[in-house]
């Protein structure tokens, strides 16, 4: 049998042999032949000879293509992009030495040299065409099905037929000839959109390619171009525009760079989605899914062996998982093979080569017997282990030669790693999706929570009011709301004993009875006996409900501030510029349950100023504590006001919420940060 480099050899002394027999009919006519004898008697020769150089050339690149086992797209890419360059300067040096010699009325012997020069062309332009025709081939069939495989090879023996067109001067203006070349620029158009291989580029791969597909495809017009503006000379003997080989060429080796350029640039702003290939594009998603759904362990072995099979295009294969106590494996999924044949598999696994075939492929070539026989030249083994034991392994089998890329083998690689976490941290896994779903119905109080809370606070011309609230965990108990009815505001800061969902809830419930209440205009010792009466029959005994209650009447500005257990409100009068905390006192709604609340509440009246200023807070605020257990402490916050006083509002809040930040200086906060506060502007 040839060996491949034989083979290459052969190639070779042909090509040089064919052309020596094309330019040999040049130099019989350049000594002294007429034109008219020399084409008359070698007319069909001259077709015989250059239809040589063309199988030559193709066979030579086809078989070239063929012998590249790892396919990287960007090697191709830049193998063409110096074979192009050589190409393409060696042509532009023969155009500038035709430039030179080329005269309105040539000699007979300049013309010969000329001609000469023009066929050493064409061997650049079939050179550079051949490349980029394979090693699109190997891009069209990248990753594809027996279908296009074969759909390929009827194109390429179409285009063969095709030479017969070279023993013809046909043209465009012979209905066979346009037939024969529409035909085959249809078949091209239809290659050209299989492009799988982008799928798999990164941005950085992608930025490449385009640099040099628009590097191709300028080349392959400035060959082209040439061949048109040869066939316009008469003393050129070889008009390629007369060959539906080499125009068909041409236009696929077009389209297929065209279509590519266009498909990359259009994926471009999708790259770092494709980045994430192997994890978030394949069987993951599905696997967590079905945990989410079945509880059987079988039923997640049958999910991670169907999507091992669907996403490496296996044609067989099949799947073995020791036991708890890791006993010999027992085969748990099979796709498409008979016991016989999966006990041949194990065996051979087993006995011969099971070090060497660990994570990777080998052929049929490599092992005859047991593959080849069976109809299977590939095979991928990847061992499923987890904390140093095997649990198992999954085999896959293909019918083609290495059949499993560098890219598969990274889908397997990673599933293997995935699979093993299921299999071993079943138990954890089902641990996991409670507390991810867990997590998913915190984010959905946090949002119902955040909708709990006023949008708009400003009721009234008068006065200015600006708030915010920050929750120590993903929801939290501190709330604050503002009503307006029959011209008085209705102010309300509360702080639900404990954290959580438990103290959102009770939060909640705030809301809703703080938006009843207030509608009814009631004193504020009313409001607190109400509100203690509801919060007494739905709290539980250990919790409670601080809370500050303000009544502003926009007319009298008169002000009834009642207390309920809350902190205390801090003043700011303009007029000293200082600030001072009003009466202490009140105890939290819902632990007095059989008297009247409004004996155990604290209030106090007056007129507020105008430009004075009122801050309602929760504990959060003044309990904040740095690293070293130190609080922030209420006079802390009373130097704060009355220093940044004059601010704006909204800037004045910032300042409290980011001070009481860098006070903590990256110690997480314990208790749930609310802050609001009211201006008399008019």
């Amino acid at each position: 049998m040839l060996s491949p480099k034989n083979v290459l050899n052969i190639f070779l002394y042909v090509n040089l042999i064919s052309w020596a027999l094309l330019l040999t009919i040049r130099f019989i006519a350049f000594f002294g032949f007429h034109d008219a004898e020399v084409f008359n008697t070698y007319f069909y020769a001259k077709g015989l000879v250059l239809n040589v150089f063309l199988l030559v050339v193709f066979f030579y690149f086809n078989e070239n293509t063929e012998n590249i086992k790892d396919f990287n797209p960007i090697n191709l890419l830049i193998r063409l992009f110096y074979s192009g360059s050589l190409c393409v300067v060696l042509s532009l040096g023969l155009q500038v030495i035709l430039h030179f010699i080329e005269e309105p009325n040539v000699t007979t012997f300049i013309s010969r040299i000329i001609d000469f020069l023009y066929h050493l062309n064409i061997i650049l332009v079939m050179i550079f065409l051949h490349h980029v025709f394979f090693y699109w081939k190997k891009m069209v069939q990248h990753q594809q099905g027996h279908y296009i495989k074969r759909l390929w090879y009827i194109y390429e023996y179409s285009l063969l037929v095709s030479l017969l067109f070279n023993f013809f001067e046909f043209g465009f203006n012979h209905i066979p000839f346009t037939v024969t070349c529409l035909l085959l620029v249809l078949m091209a158009f239809y290659m050209s959109i299989h492009l799988k291989w982008i799928a798999y580029l990164n941005a950085k791969e992608k930025w490449q390619s385009i640099v040099f597909l628009l590097f191709i495809i300028l080349y392959s017009a400035y060959f082209f171009y040439t061949v048109i503006a040869h066939s316009d000379i008469q003393h050129f003997t070889t008009d390629l525009m007369h060959s539906v080989y080499v125009l068909s060429m041409f236009g696929f080796v077009f389209f297929y760079a065209g279509f590519s350029l266009l498909v990359i640039l259009f994926n471009l702003p999708t790259s770092s989605v494709f980045e994430q290939k192997l994890e978030e594009v394949m069987s993951f998603q599905n696997l967590t899914k079905s945990l989410e759904l079945e509880e059987k362990e079988d039923y997640i072995y049958k999910i991670l062996f169907e999507n091992a099979i669907k996403s490496t295009q296996a044609k067989a294969g099949w799947l073995e998982i020791r036991d708890k106590t890791h006993q010999t494996p027992k085969v748990q999924n099979v796709h498409n093979l008979e016991d016989e044949m999966v006990e041949i598999f194990r065996k051979y696994i087993r006995t011969n080569r099971r070090r060497n075939i660990v994570q990777n492929t080998f052929g049929a070539s490599d092992e005859p017997s047991i593959l080849s026989t069976w109809g299977y030249q590939s095979m991928l083994y990847a061992p499923l282990n987890s904390n140093q034991k095997s649990l198992g392994h999954l085999v896959l089998l293909k019918q083609e030669p290495n059949g499993f890329d560098n890219d598969k083998k990274e889908i397997i690689r990673t599933f293997a790693k995935q699979a093993s976490i299921s299999i071993e941290n079943f138990r954890l896994l089902e641990q996991t999706i409670e507390s991810e779903r867990y997590k998913s119905e915190l984010h959905i109080a946090q949002r119902i929570q955040e909708s709990l809370l006023p949008k708009k606070l400003n009721l009234n011309p008068q006065y200015e009011i600006v708030a915010y609230s920050s929750s120590a965990y993903e929801v939290g108990g501190d709330y604050y709301d503002v009503y307006y009815i029959a011209q008085k505001l209705v102010i309300l800061i509360a702080d639900v004993s404990g954290k959580g969902t438990n103290a959102a809830f009770h939060m909640a419930q705030m809301k809703g009875i703080f938006q009843v209440l207030a509608q009814m205009n009631l004193t504020a010792g009313d409001f607190f006996d109400y509100a203690n009466t509801a919060l007494a029959n739905c709290l539980e005994k250990s919790s409670f409900i601080t809370a500050t209650l303000v009544t502003i009447d926009t007319e009298t500005h008169q002000v009834e501030i009642a207390r309920a257990g809350h902190c205390p409100t801090l003043y700011y009068t303009q007029s000293d510029q200082k600030a001072r905390y009003l009466s202490e006192g009140g105890m939290g709604l819902g632990i007095v349950r059989k008297q009247k609340y409004s004996n155990f509440m604290s209030k106090e009246t007056f007129v507020y100023g105008k430009n004075h200023l009122m801050a309602l807070y929760t504990d959060g605020i003044s309990d904040a504590r740095n690293e070293f257990g130190e609080d922030f402490g209420e006079e802390r916050l009373k130097r704060l006001v009355e220093t940044y006083a004059y601010l704006p509002l909204s800037e004045l809040l910032d300042t409290i919420k980011n001070s009481v930040q860098d006070f903590q200086h990256g110690t997480r906060a314990f208790d749930d940060h609310s802050v609001l506060l009211i201006r008399r502007i008019a």
